[in-house]
């Protein structure tokens, strides 16, 4: 009991210390997470990383980076609008990536992101990904009928 009350007054002194005043708005927040997931699941980051509270964190750059190169060179689809699941705000997606040896991987899951307030307005505090679920199968396997498989 002790360790949870210490935990979420960390967490709370944490995220009141990000420089900002005031709470965002719930459509600012939402369309800021809207706006974060568009640009790593196109993977632009440097579009992504703009969205960030503190840009030259580098543990926040390094999993922006990780994140946005794999939609590089194909892009998933974004569900737009962010949903809000208690004080995160959560955005699903899909895609698909196709490899040169014929192999594809078709990828779906949530991205969760905190959003804090900071003197330049409702900004990225940390996001993960959930529920993500990878189907691997190859050009053979689309090739074959369901008898065959």
């Amino acid at each position: 009991m002790k360790t949870g009350l210490i935990a979420c007054l960390v967490l709370v002194t944490a995220l009141s210390g990000c420089g900002g005043t005031e709470t965002p708005s719930d459509a600012a927040q939402r369309t800021l997470a809207g706006r974060f997931a568009t640009a790593l699941f196109q993977g632009d980051a440097v579009s992504a990383r703009s969205f960030l509270v503190g840009r030259d964190e580098p543990a926040l750059d390094f999993l922006v980076r990780r994140a946005t190169a794999r939609w590089r060179r194909e892009h998933a689809s974004v569900d737009l609008p962010a949903r809000r699941r208690s004080s995160r705000w959560v955005v699903r997606y899909s895609g698909r990536r196709t490899f040169s040896d014929g192999r594809f991987e078709t990828e779906s899951g949530d991205l969760i992101v905190l959003v804090a307030p900071s003197a330049a307005g409702a900004r990225v505090r940390f996001f993960a990904f959930s529920n993500v679920r990878t189907r691997f199968s190859t050009h053979h396997d689309s090739q074959l009928l369901p008898s065959k498989r």
